[in-house]
C-alpha cells in the first residue's frame, strides 16, 4: 500500500529534475520526501485507525450480533411465554367464568333459602303468637279446671254428705225396703215395692209415706239437686199394663213429696220404665222382687260447672 504513492512521487520528481539544479533539486526532494513521510505516516494512521475500527466494528458486530441473538432468544422466549401465559390466562378466565357461574348459582340458592328462611320466621312469628294465644287460652283452660276439680270434688262431698244424710234419717227402714247408693255421681234412693205398695197398686201405704216424706224434708233444704223420680215393675203381665203401672207408682211419689213438703215441682220429673231397667233377673222371685221398686234418684245442679266448662 506505501510503495505505490512512493513510486509516483519520485516520477513527478524525476521528471521536474532536469529542469533545475541539483541543490534545488535535493531541497525539492527533502522537502517531497517529507511530504512523502507525512503522507505516509497519515496513510499508516489511517490504516491503523482503520484497523482499529474494523476491529472495534467487527467486535461491536459481534456484541450486536449477541445481543440481537440474545434478544431474539428472548424475544422467541417471550413469545413462548407470551403464548403460554395466553394460554394460562384462557384456562384462568374460563375457571372464572365457571367459578362466577357457580358463585351465581350458589347465591341464586343462598337468596331462595334466605327467602324461604324468611318465609319461615314469618311463619314461626305467626306460629309463635298462636303458641303464645294457646298457652294464654290454655292457662285459662288450666284454670277453669282446676275450678271445675274444685267445684267436683265440693259436689262429691256435697253428694256424699247427703247420702249420709239421707242414710242417718232413713236408718229406721231395713234394707230390704229400701237401699241408699252412690252412682255416677248421683245419690239413689231405692225403694222396693213391699215398702210403698200393695201388689199391682199404685196408692203408697202409710209406711212408705213416712219414709217418702222423711226423704221430702231433707230434699227441701237440699235446693242444689233435681228430683228423678222412676217406676220399676217386673216382667209379669202385659208390657203396656207394667208401663201404666210404673208411671203411676212414680206420679204417686210426686203428689207426696209436692203436698206434704216444701219441694217445688219444677224440681221434679217423673217417669215410668215399666219392666225395661231390671236389676236383677226375673227368672227368680226374689230377682222380680228386686226389680219392683222407686228409684229416688237425686241429680246435683250443675249449673256452674256448665257455665265454667262453656266459657
Amino acid at each position: 500500500m506505501q510503495k505505490i504513492p512512493v513510486l509516483i512521487l519520485a516520477v513527478m520528481l524525476i521528471f521536474p529534475s532536469c529542469l533545475v539544479t541539483k541543490k534545488k533539486y535535493d531541497a525539492m526532494n527533502l522537502q517531497n520526501q517529507k511530504k512523502i513521510d507525512s503522507l505516509e505516516y497519515a496513510l499508516d494512521k489511517t490504516l491503523f485507525d482503520y484497523k482499529k475500527d474494523k476491529e472495534n466494528f467487527e467486535t461491536l458486530l459481534k456484541k450486536n450480533e449477541f445481543i440481537i441473538d440474545s434478544l431474539k432468544n428472548l424475544s422467541d422466549k417471550l413469545s413462548s411465554d407470551t403464548s403460554f401465559l395466553n394460554n394460562s390466562l384462557s384456562d384462568v378466565l374460563a375457571e372464572y367464568n365457571n367459578k362466577q357461574r357457580k358463585l351465581k348459582e350458589t347465591e341464586d340458592r343462598l337468596n331462595k333459602k334466605i327467602e324461604l328462611i324468611n318465609k319461615l320466621t314469618e311463619e314461626q312469628e305467626i306460629k309463635s303468637k298462636q303458641i303464645d294465644s294457646l298457652r294464654n287460652s290454655l292457662e285459662e283452660k288450666q284454670k277453669r279446671l282446676v275450678q271445675l276439680e274444685n267445684m267436683i270434688n265440693k259436689n262429691k262431698e256435697e253428694v256424699n254428705k247427703l247420702k249420709n244424710i239421707i242414710n242417718d234419717a232413713l236408718k229406721s227402714f231395713d234394707d230390704s225396703e229400701l237401699n241408699v247408693y252412690l252412682k255416677d255421681g248421683k245419690v239413689y234412693v231405692a225403694m222396693e215395692e213391699k215398702l210403698l205398695f200393695k201388689t199391682g197398686s199404685s196408692e203408697i201405704d202409710k209406711r212408705g209415706k213416712e219414709a217418702i216424706e222423711k226423704l221430702g224434708k231433707i230434699l227441701e233444704k237440699n235446693t242444689d239437686t233435681e228430683i228423678l223420680i222412676e217406676g220399676h215393675t217386673d216382667n209379669v203381665g202385659p208390657d203396656k199394663y207394667n208401663w201404666k203401672l210404673s208411671t203411676e207408682r212414680a206420679l204417686s211419689v210426686v203428689n207426696i213429696l209436692t203436698e206434704n213438703t216444701g219441694i217445688k215441682a219444677d224440681r221434679i220429673t217423673a217417669s215410668g220404665r215399666g219392666m225395661h231397667k231390671p236389676v236383677a233377673s226375673n227368672k227368680t222371685d226374689a230377682g222380680k222382687q228386686k226389680n219392683r221398686r222407686i228409684e229416688i234418684i237425686l241429680v246435683p245442679k250443675l249449673d256452674s260447672l256448665y257455665k265454667i266448662m262453656n266459657e
